[in-house]
């Protein structure tokens, strides 16, 4: 059946000299259109794959593109008949180096091009979260000193810290301002500098005093407005008694407060009206007064602020120790400043195709247009920069622009639309059938209307026409709650619909369809994997965890979380924190009372009752019978750990409490156990990668993972596959982008629109507002508010089409709120979302298998038994299976040499796994890999591609000033007979060879150079570049013989054939080969 868009589709694969922006709707197939367009620049058009940039939104989607086109060229260039055969093998040798992948990694390849135009110094450092996040803390403590003792912020620091801000409050917008400090020179610091002074008050207090004079003409003490009046009257005391700023601020915050709506009129000889009226000014223009002060002590603290961000951003670059943000902000700044760079990136990228364009930066749009325009590209508005036609191909949907929060701007996408490329739209949905698509488009039709930062609603048009067994669309909590249930209460009754809706499912057997049925595929009944519950926030999981396991019903929690916050990590973390601290003892009587240690509240009370301490310290006598006890033992763990800790990682800490007190195992007996796992495995991982980046112990590390909690920090778990497990997933939206899933429920929508806590920053009108608190804001923080509100109003919108797109077979879509509530329930329900030939479903979730009956108690295994398949288990796992042929030489520790050790410092095997991918399976020295390295790549007839293969090398294994050295021993092996000899045969550089031994091991290793003999012998070759005297290198080929004799086992093994070995050794001068068969005779 032929798509009813199939004239774009066709447009996109062939109008490659065309500037083209398509608008792709959801399940319209965008990667597919994505792959033709690049195979046909490829095979028609003669572009190179490495002259193609594909920017993707995650790398996920970069790898998906990328097996795409691994798999639409392979089998072209595999038939040697087809035409395009030579470009699609070269397109295959281009690919994994290929520009594919996200906007970040794009930017990164582009500064590491050019450095020094970046101002970078030649080997850059990108940190990851964890890395980003602890050079943060280090940077607050120190910023946190240097406010502290700076003159000239003293005073609007202190006036802030009297209307209440916090320290807290400068360290978050210091963090805010580190996230957008490409906007900091222009709005901020560019702009007239702020001077703090304190408005004229007399006219103020003259007022005040004339209001306070009003009271005696009340006739009643009791009167409430007279009280206020007197409350007046104290705080004008207190501001005649002091010229101090502070106090006479705080008095006007005070008077700004006080309310003067009450008060008799029978009780005054004036006109009460006219009274509070007058009170009503004095407390306005004391609010005015304390507004303005407040914005001035606020924009010097932001301005300040705004200079120690630049002046790190600035180090950062200096240091090449980079953070994501700034990969994008300097490649910018240094396609705005050489004309040069931008030509050669003009040159290198003939086309430029970028997607998901609705979330990604709105730098991105400009390093595409500065690239594709070239040298010419100087303009300082990217808007008017011509771009030659067919350079740039965008693809998004605006409708699924959901990533505001990390600077994603739907307008910018919007005015690149109506600026850039012919506009083209793929509407046919190939992943939902109709019915589904038919509830969207009736519902969101009226939800998603065009205007300002807000696209037109274009509807789906179905290629999907299956019948569905089942209903295709249902409905919870059709009717509004009109008792007014709170907000738990409502999250508690649509949990459990949800869980009734999932059970009817399964019950019912509605069916889904599975590609893998057959050769075409086919449909079956639904399983629990068959199901996603997406939420827009975690704030109702709680209450859906609870409803699914009081079902009986399993699931996962998935994508993002607060891992931080989960009751076994703060377990955990309160066991870390009593062994970092003996006198925290609040931590440890929470470590003993968790499931870590199982000390009971009687526990802990009869060991103080004995006269023993709730410290890690504490000891009763040996004899006494709560030596031993419960909380003895456990005390008795923690001193040992604490001893140890000094000499050990945190993350070692940590995984001596998990491994020691049987974390895994007792979470295999709670619900959800795999999300346990996986919680408490991500956190030690995080432990390792902080103290890779950190050089600090144990309280520094909990410092940190204290402000992941208290920031409520939502950490991406490395959620793994587990194919074995059937369970429900429950996810936020955001993670479900991209993906789709059988059967969809959307829920959690009855929470209203809470303004954000803590501190906002906005950038508007080419300035900025900021807000601390309530009180503490910009002057004009309170008119730009309600737009920043409103453009998030309609990013839920975007939300809710994303979650309602992700279905292809049923979608469950929960309606439960209250009347009267601004919900995301209510705007569905006003679109009319129970109509469309929806499903209307309600009913409480049951026990899947009924009453539960007492589980049955299996017997224990024999003990002996038991115990022998342990060890056995044990012994297996610790049994090496493979061999290394270099760890023969004498520095493989696991191998033993008879009475001959490892010299110290020469164990190398187990630092393989650290080392970076061009080091691996190359031991010895920096300068030995950088030239084994080179003679690995180089022509060794020629030696052409010498001196770029010596360039790479070095930089690779830090050893720049080593370049002469590692040229001269590898033009010494080139000029050898030896390697000259070779370079003349059929020869292989650095070639794997193994073999399975009679003890069942694999023999394995790789061999620098092999070469076939004029009679059939096959020659191993192996360099080193040991600085061995004369007379020292009879010892040296013995030491390195029973490594010469593995690589000839392995070769012989593998072909028949015979085979001598030589070692060359190399040195600047010349080189002396050593036939090892030889030397041993």
């Amino acid at each position: 059946m032929t798509p009813a868009d199939n004239l774009a589709r066709d447009t996109i694969r062939t109008a490659t000299d065309q500037t083209l922006f398509v608008n792709a709707g959801a399940g319209s197939g965008k990667t597919q259109a994505l792959v033709d367009r690049v195979t046909t620049l490829v095979l028609e058009d003669g572009v190179r794959l490495a002259e193609v940039a594909a920017v993707t939104f995650t790398e996920k989607a970069g790898a998906e593109l990328r097996d795409r086109l691994r798999g639409r060229f392979e089998p072209i260039g595999q038939d040697a008949g087809e035409p395009t055969h030579a470009r699609a093998q070269q397109a295959l040798d281009d690919l994994d180096t290929a520009a594919i992948g996200t906007l970040h990694s794009f930017a990164q390849r582009i500064l590491a091009s050019y450095p020094i135009e970046a101002g970078l110094p030649p080997v850059i450092e990108v940190l990851d979260e964890v890395g980003s996040s602890v050079a943060f803390a280090d940077r607050w403590s120190t910023l946190q000193r240097v406010l502290l003792d700076d003159d000239e912020v003293a005073e609007p620091l202190l006036l802030a810290l009297a209307l209440g801000v916090k320290l807290d409050h400068i360290r978050s917008l210091v963090r805010a301002l580190g996230n957008d400090w490409d906007l900091i020179q222009e709005r901020i610091i560019d702009q007239p500098p702020t001077v703090l002074e304190v408005p004229e008050l007399d006219g103020l207090l003259a007022d005040a005093h004339a209001v306070v004079a009003l009271s005696g003409h009340c006739t009643d003490d009791e009167d409430r407005l007279l009280a206020h009046l007197e409350t007046l009257r104290e705080e004008l005391a207190l501001l005649a008694a002091t010229d101090d700023v502070r106090v006479r601020l705080g008095g006007l915050r005070r008077i700004s407060q006080i309310s003067f709506t009450q008060g008799k009129k029978k009780s005054w000889g004036v006109d009460v009206a006219e009274v509070r009226a007058r009170g009503a000014g004095v407390r306005d223009l004391a609010g005015e007064v304390v507004a303005v002060v407040v914005d001035r002590c606020l924009r010097i603290l932001v301005r300040w602020a705004g200079q120690q961000v630049l002046a790190a951003a600035e180090e950062r670059r200096r240091e090449g120790r980079l953070e994501f943000h700034d990969l994008l902000v300097l490649t910018r700044e240094l396609l705005r400043q050489q004309p040069a760079v931008r030509d050669a990136m003009h040159q290198q990228y003939q086309r430029l195709l970028l997607d998901e364009f609705q979330d990604t930066d709105p730098i991105q749009i400009e390093l595409a247009v500065r690239i594709a325009a070239g040298a010419a590209a100087e303009q300082d508005n990217w808007q008017d920069v011509a771009v030659p036609e067919g350079r740039l191909f965008f693809v998004g949907d605006a409708k699924q622009s959901i990533y505001r929060f990390r600077r994603a701007d739907i307008a910018t996408y919007l005015q690149a639309e109506r600026r850039l490329g012919r506009r083209l739209t793929l509407y046919t949905n190939f992943r939902t059938v109709a019915p589904v698509l038919q509830w969207v488009n009736g519902v969101f039709v009226s939800l998603i209307e065009g205007g300002e930062g807000q696209p037109s609603y274009e509807p789906l048009a179905p290629h999907r026409w299956d019948a569905v067994e089942g209903p295709a669309v249902t409905v919870l909590g059709v009717e509004a709650h009109e008792d007014k249930p709170n907000a738990d209460e409502i999250r508690r009754r649509e949990a459990a619909d949800v869980a009734a809706a999932v059970q009817r499912a399964l019950r019912d057997g509605w069916q889904v369809w599975d590609a893998r049925l057959g050769a075409e595929g086919g449909w079956r009944a639904a399983e629990h994997r068959d199901i996603a519950v997406l939420v827009p926030a975690r704030t109702s999981l709680p209450f859906l965890e609870d409803a699914l396991d009081g079902a009986g019903i399993p699931f996962r929690a998935e994508a993002s979380s607060l891992v931080y916050q989960s009751e076994e990590i703060r377990e955990l973390f309160a066991a870390a924190r009593a062994v970092a601290d003996s006198t925290d003892e609040l931590s440890l009587v929470m470590a003993l009372r968790s499931p870590l240690f199982g000390c009971g509240d009687d526990d802990l009370w009869h060991w103080r009752h004995a006269g023993g301490r709730i410290r890690i310290w504490s000891r009763l006598q040996d004899e006494h019978p709560l030596a031993d006890g419960p909380v003895g033992s456990a005390l008795s763990y923690l001193r040992g750990l604490a001893r140890r800790a000094r000499w050990l990682q945190p993350s070692e800490v940590l995984a001596a409490l998990v491994a020691d007190r049987r974390m895994m195992e007792v979470a295999a007996a709670r619900p959800r156990g795999r999300d346990v796992w996986r919680r408490v495995r991500f956190v030690v991982d995080q432990a390792r990668a902080w103290q890779e980046v950190s050089s600090g112990g144990l309280r520094a590390y909990l410092a940190w993972a204290a402000f992941q909690a208290q920031e409520a920090t939502r950490v991406a778990e490395a959620v793994l596959p587990e194919t074995d497990s059937d369970a429900v997933h429950a996810m936020t939206i955001h993670a479900a982008k991209g993906l789709e899933f059988p059967i969809v429920v959307v829920s959690g929508l009855s929470s209203q629109s809470m303004t954000p806590r803590g501190v906002r920053l906005l950038w508007r009108d080419g300035g900025y507002q900021v807000r601390f608190g309530s009180q503490v804001q910009t002057d004009d923080f309170a008119e730009a508010a309600p737009v920043d509100e409103q453009m998030d109003g309609l990013e839920k919108r975007r939300l809710l089409y994303v979650a309602a797109t992700r279905a292809r077979d049923h979608l469950v879509v929960s309606l439960h709120r209250r009347p009267g509530q601004t919900t995301a329930a209510s705007l569905l329900a006003d679109a009319g979302a129970a109509g469309f030939g929806a499903h209307h479903f309600s009913g409480a979730a049951q026990p899947e298998d009924g009453p539960a009956s007492p589980p049955r108690v299996e017997p224990p295994p024999d003990w002996d038994e038991w115990l022998a398949g342990v060890q056995a288990a044990r012994d297996e796992s610790a049994t090496v299976h493979t061999v290394s042929a270099s760890g023969l030489e004498g520095t493989e520790p696991e191998v033993e040499l008879g009475a001959t050790e490892a010299p110290d410092g020469m164990a190398k095997g187990p630092r393989d796994l650290e080392l970076p991918p061009w080091s691996k399976g190359r031991y010895g020295s920096a300068v030995g890999r950088a030239v084994h390295g080179v003679l690995q790549s180089v022509d060794l007839a020629t030696g052409a591609g010498l001196e770029a293969a010596v360039e790479a090398q070095v930089l690779a294994e830090g050893v720049l000033g080593q370049a002469d050295l590692v040229r001269d021993l590898v033009r010494s092996a080139l000029g050898s007979e030896l390697v000259q000899r070779a370079a003349a045969r059929e020869h292989w550089q650095e070639s794997y060879v193994g073999t399975v031994q009679d003890d069942g091991r694999v023999l394995e290793g790789y061999v620098d150079l092999i070469f076939r003999e004029d009679d059939g012998t096959l020659v191993v070759v192996d360099y080193k570049t040991d600085a061995v005297p004369p007379g020292g290198i009879d010892s040296r080929v013995t030491y390195y013989a029973p490594q010469m004799r593995a690589y000839r086992s392995c070769l012989e093994a593998a072909t028949g054939t015979a085979v001598r070995t030589v070692l060359l050794f190399l040195h600047p001068q010349t080189a002396v080969a050593v036939d090892v068969e030889e030397a041993g005779r």
